[in-house]
């Protein structure tokens, strides 16, 4: 395996898991779309033995949401990765302030989202922490979402704190919001990006 180290030290695999579609009892996966979606039961066991084997060969980056598999994906993930029998130290957990609904766009909502997030993945700590899909919706959006509710300000404070070891968003959407975020990079001190990139969509 390859790896990369982040601003904190720790070796993270060029390859990591992204549990955005985690796989269901029925053959298919869990992406959260269609009337049947919510009525999908993940495959615990699979995932558990999919994590494990990830883990034992290398890959040690697992990427997540509140959002993902109908808010199923972070309590899934938590409980293999508990499962695996690999140390907390063996892995990076990546997850989001997914606050996309106005009704979780307060500050007191985001914290809320946050101190969820770490019930479900079972940790005191989250070593990669995003401002989800910044840029969909504009630069109003990405402000009414982190800047005018001090989610960032707040953001900045978990990681001084160590609850975050990195800082970082993910990006889909207007350039606008992307150049503001390299013109304060300054002031946030952003630890990394995750853009949407596959291998087999190259071209």
């Amino acid at each position: 395996m390859t790896y990369r180290s982040t601003s904190d030290g720790k070796k993270v695999s060029l390859l990591g898991y992204g549990a955005m579609r985690l796989p269901t009892a029925d053959g298919g996966n869990a992406t959260g779309r269609g009337p049947d979606a919510p009525t999908k039961a993940i495959d615990q066991k699979l995932l558990n033995r999919q994590v494990k084997y990830l883990l034992d060969h290398g890959v040690n980056y697992f990427d997540t949401s509140p959002v993902y598999c109908r808010g199923r994906s972070e309590g899934c993930l938590g409980k293999a990765l508990k499962a695996s029998g690999h140390a907390r130290g063996d892995y990076l957990i990546a997850t989001k302030l997914s606050n996309f609904n106005p009704i979780q766009q307060s500050l007191d909502a985001c914290k809320k989202m946050f101190a969820q997030s770490l019930a479900e993945l079972q940790t005191d700590y989250i070593d990669c922490y995003l401002l989800h899909s910044i840029g969909n919706g504009g630069f109003s959006t990405f402000s009414r979402r982190f800047l005018e509710n001090g989610a960032l300000d707040w953001c900045c404070e978990l990681r001084a704190q160590g609850k975050v070891r990195n800082l970082g968003f993910s990006f889909h959407g207007d350039p606008k919001v992307w150049e503001w975020c390299m013109e304060n990079h300054g002031k946030y001190k952003w630890d990394f990006v995750q853009i949407q990139m596959n291998y087999i969509d190259w071209r």
